[in-house]
């Protein structure tokens, strides 16, 4: 099995592995060992070597996780970004795996699904953070949903993971912006990535997620007034349109005026830039995703009828709709003196 280890008076990662002719071999990683971004490239490295080891040796990969995963990945995903998602998860569950030299769907215990939120939550990224526990207990559902494929394909027995039962931790409501936090927000974008300023504008007037804010200028109707998001939460059979709001035209009409194919092309990881744009303003407490709620709670003090407000946002049920509802004193006040009573 491929392994890692160090050399006295040297600072990089070195394995040992068994190449495709058979023969052992040991070389330098060039991966430095004091450096906790490239030790997990380094472990990363170990894993896809011993990988291949044993899929040329034709052992416990047979049954394997390589040979049949992504092909359940694509049967069962009905959206690309569940698929993207699934793939994401499983590039940390196939880490662990590996590390635990876990090559085989019988080899999986119910102690080795606790183990992995330990080592989940305990894993350092190379930012140097760490994943939350409810990131933990989501891809350890998706490796009890991969090992219900395996026990139907024959590969396992049982799926030891059956029925889960772990305690959440309890997320932090999103807030609502306030008049002064949207100025501040608008002030400070001319300074920022034109994809901010245009993501910022169409989701404060539709209360969109952040990915809806790519939206294909084909699916822009100005001569209708209508905006399509063409692949919502939920994939394609979610789409829906909504009136163009006023505010919005200038910023759709400068963009087709360009040419562009799609309103705004987003870097790597637009959310977390987000989140560092926010913390630069001292508004850490916002996250992109408070401009849906506050799309919705805006309608709702406006007086728009649920069924509307639910339609204009695209949610499928009052229960998530009422999750992004955010009461405030101001909002029940005139209703204080409703009941009364004698005397």
């Amino acid at each position: 099995m491929a392994s890692l280890y160090r050399k006295r008076n040297s600072p990089f990662w070195f394995v040992q592995f068994v190449d495709g002719s058979g023969k052992r071999r040991n070389r330098s990683t060039e991966l430095r060992a004091d450096d906790p971004g490239q030790t997990i490239k380094a472990r990363t490295l170990r894993a896809q070597l011993e990988a291949k080891e044993l899929s040329r040796t034709g052992s416990a990969l047979g049954e394997g996780w390589d040979s049949w995963v992504p092909a359940f990945f694509e049967r069962h995903c009905e959206s690309q970004r569940t698929h993207d998602r699934y793939l994401d998860a499983w590039k940390w569950l196939a880490l662990w795996l590996q590390t635990k030299h876990l090559h085989s769907p019988r080899e999986i215990t119910y102690r080795n699904g606790l183990e992995f939120i330990d080592w989940r939550t305990s894993y350092k990224k190379r930012t140097g953070k760490k994943v939350g526990r409810n990131t933990a207990i989501l891809e350890l559902k998706i490796l009890a949903m991969i090992l219900g494929e395996a026990v139907r394909l024959g590969y396992a027995d049982s799926n030891p993971l059956t029925g889960l039962k772990l305690r959440r931790d309890k997320s932090d409501k999103k807030a609502e912006l306030s008049d002064e936090e949207i100025r501040r927000i608008q002030a400070a974008l001319p300074d920022e990535p034109e994809w901010m300023q245009v993501s910022f504008a169409i989701a404060l007037h539709t209360g969109c997620r952040l990915r809806e804010t790519r939206i294909p200028l084909d699916c822009v109707d100005f001569s209708e007034g209508k905006i399509t998001f063409p692949s919502p939460k939920g994939g394609e059979d979610r789409a829906f349109s909504v009136p163009m709001p006023t505010a919005l035209r200038p910023v759709l009409e400068n963009l087709k005026v360009q040419k562009r194919r799609y309103t705004v092309e987003f870097p790597f990881q637009p959310s977390r830039r987000w989140r560092q744009f926010f913390i630069k303003l001292k508004l850490p407490h916002l996250c992109f995703h408070c401009l849906r709620v506050t799309y919705v709670n805006r309608l709702r003090r406006a007086g728009v009828p649920r069924e509307v407000a639910m339609r204009l946002v695209n949610h499928a049920s009052e229960l998530v709709h009422r999750v992004y509802q955010r009461e405030r004193v101001e909002d029940v006040v005139k209703w204080r003196d409703a009941v009364r009573f004698p005397g």
